[in-house]
């Protein structure tokens, strides 16, 4: 598969990805219209960060809080309608989920399509406002990241029912799908880490991903991560972006909070512990699974690595943004070779409380 989400016209040329075409570009006047006129909201606009779509924060006048996402042009509605119904699916199956609610048009539809400056399409949807601080801007404890685990783990029980069509779409963003990024490396300038990030990839495509194909599976929030977990204390308050959403094997739901919130913590394994309990006491993991978190997250970094050298080429007035982490992702990557699983995957185990295997000393290492 494609890791770009290419599509074609009808007449076969091929059109431009999310990941190529320019984010939308309205102004804060225009998304006030859009709410007022489309959905029935008096409100100021403020806009907020995003890589590939345009997002506002409406402040009502009656001072309730919506965020107006405007999606990019190039975005599959059909992959923004699963988004949607995901939304409402979680809400009926456990209403007490802090995520964002569904607000419907005037006329009672889940989206309103605008037309941008240079005539292209675009499709807008109104989610609630959460409050809360993002997980990247606190101190990590062992009570929070259990809570990430925890959270993870329900909202994945209330998606095991979900179905759709567009689940098994291609997303450069799914595990399954990261050896197709090997034809992205050379993006990566240095040789050193573009050869790490390359036998990562190799060693997830020759030993890990037979494994993980045997593995249960159904759609997966797959990217509870810094930026999108809110956080009061020792609690998640909720779960923001559902764009990442995909069928995969449940184990992968992991591999996003734990590659993100052991890569600068002083006890990495500790942490990593931590969140699989956490999800652990919610949804019981089995053994085959533990055994692959490890791998999991080794691959999660050399995507990170591999994606962001490649968008940067692309989009370099978002620099920035794209490359925040890397050099510390790079690192994580180089730690964990030397590391090898036995010692993550001894210490998940005891804090799952889960009993030894017979397979016990035959661990995946990543290779030297």
């Amino acid at each position: 598969m494609s890791t770009t989400e290419q599509s074609q016209t009808k007449d076969g040329a091929r059109t431009k990805t999310v990941f190529e075409a320019q984010a939308p570009a309205f102004t804060t006047q225009e998304a006030e219209a859009i709410a007022r006129q489309a959905f029935d909201i008096q409100a100021s606009a403020h806009p907020l960060a995003s890589e590939r779509d345009q997002n506002f924060q409406l402040r009502a006048k009656d001072d309730s809080k919506w965020v107006l996402k405007i999606a990019n042009p190039a975005e599959n509605p059909a992959l923004l309608d699963m988004q949607t119904k995901a939304l409402l699916h979680i809400v009926a199956a456990d209403p007490s989920l802090a995520i964002p609610r569904v607000k419907t048009t005037a006329d009672g539809a889940l989206f309103h399509e605008i037309v941008a400056a240079d005539g292209q399409r675009c499709i807008v949807r109104v989610l609630s406002f959460l409050p809360g601080q993002l997980l990247d801007d606190v101190s990590l404890h062992p009570a929070l990241v259990r809570d990430v685990g925890a959270m993870a783990a329900r909202l994945a029980r209330a998606l095991r029912g979900f179905l759709h069509p567009a689940a098994r779409h291609e997303l450069i963003w799914d595990l399954t799908q990261a050896p197709a990024l090997r034809t992205r490396t050379h993006h990566i300038e240095n040789p050193g880490r573009r050869r790490v990030v390359e036998e990562v990839l190799d060693h997830f495509d020759a030993e890990v991903l037979p494994q993980l194909k045997r593995q249960r599976a159904q759609i997966i929030h797959n990217d509870v991560s810094e930026l999108n977990t809110l956080v009061d204390g020792d609690r998640v308050t909720g779960v923001i972006d559902f764009g990442d959403l995909i069928h995969a094997p449940l184990i992968c739901d992991l591999a996003v909070p734990i590659a993100e919130l052991i890569r600068e913590h002083p006890d990495p394994i500790a942490t990593a512990a931590e969140i699989t309990a956490g999800y652990h006491a919610v949804t019981a993991l089995e053994d085959d699974e533990l055994r692959l978190i490890f791998d999991l997250v080794a691959t999660r970094c050399a995507m990170e690595v591999a994606i962001a050298n490649w968008r940067v080429c692309d989009h370099p007035e978002n620099t920035k943004y794209i490359l925040g982490s890397i050099e510390e992702t790079s690192a994580q990557l180089v730690w964990m070779r030397e590391m090898g699983a036995e010692s993550m995957y001894t210490a998940i185990r005891r804090a799952c409380a889960t009993p030894a295997t017979s397979s016990d000393q035959s661990d995946i290492v990543i290779p030297p």
